[in-house]
């Protein structure tokens, strides 16, 4: 019988759709939707640095269809990481004009299933 590959250090990954409310969003002055735009770039800055110390990472992107308009997706070492990222980010004004469709929650995991006895911590 064959066995499972043994698996590494498995970082969490936390994916979200949101939905923007543009009718509201198009009712603020353009002074309000630059407070809440500045707010959010403040945040994203702040995933630069964790980015930078390799502590995690994340993206947005633009979705295209009709199921959503945005995904933000955010890799970390624990879940409470995670958390406390989406609780933030509900926080904030821009996420007053954001309505969450479907989110994500799952383990990437590095296995030690490589070619020629490589390891994986210098090679995932």
């Amino acid at each position: 019988m064959n066995q499972s590959v043994q698996t590494l250090d498995g970082w969490y990954c936390l994916q979200v759709f949101y939905k923007f409310n543009w009718k509201t969003w198009k009712l603020l002055s353009s002074d309000e939707r630059q407070v809440a735009l500045d707010e959010f770039i403040k945040m994203r800055e702040t995933w630069h640095i964790t980015e930078d110390k390799k502590e995690g990472s994340f993206g947005v992107f633009q979705v295209t269809g009709h199921k959503a308009d945005i995904m933000l997706m955010f890799l970390r070492s624990n879940v409470e990481e995670l958390n406390d990222i989406e609780n933030s980010l509900n926080k904030t004004k821009l996420a007053r004009y954001m309505v969450p469709d479907t989110s994500y929650v799952y383990v990437v995991e590095l296995s030690n299933y490589l070619a020629n006895g490589e390891y994986p911590y210098e090679n995932p």
